[in-house]
């Protein structure tokens, strides 16, 4: 995942719905109808680009599954989720984790990978972040 940056929703403008925390980082005044963001929750949304060399396009799964573990995030909407695309828009949650989101947030305008990595002769992978 490379040339991650914020994308600003224009939900997030009403004032009734959401309190603006941050830069791209929001707490929700009520819960969406999904379900998968609570009142109390924070979202922000990502915009980045698949890498094809990293086989990233084919398995969407990984690194994003790593990194959502990694800062205690859920997808909560996916906005731009084409097969055929390496980009992809999604809206983040990170329940009630305001540390988390801007622990998350620090990832915008880096790479974000899995690298195989071998420890005592056995192969891990490990989530990279540059």
């Amino acid at each position: 995942m490379k040339n991650i940056h914020l994308i600003i929703q224009e939900k997030y403008a009403d004032a009734t719905k959401f309190e603006k925390i941050a830069e791209g980082m929001y707490k929700a005044l009520y819960a969406y109808e999904n379900g998968l963001v609570d009142k109390g929750n924070f979202v922000t949304t990502l915009s980045f680009t698949l890498e094809e060399e990293l086989n990233e396009i084919e398995n969407r799964q990984y690194p994003l599954e790593d990194l959502l573990d990694k800062y205690y995030a859920h997808v909560a909407e996916f906005i731009q989720n084409d097969s055929n695309s390496e980009e992809m828009i999604l809206e983040l949650c990170t329940q009630n984790w305001q540390d988390s989101m801007e622990e998350l947030l620090n990832i915008v305008g880096k790479r974000v990978y899995n690298q195989e990595v071998e420890i005592e002769g056995k192969t891990y992978i490990r989530l990279m972040i540059d």
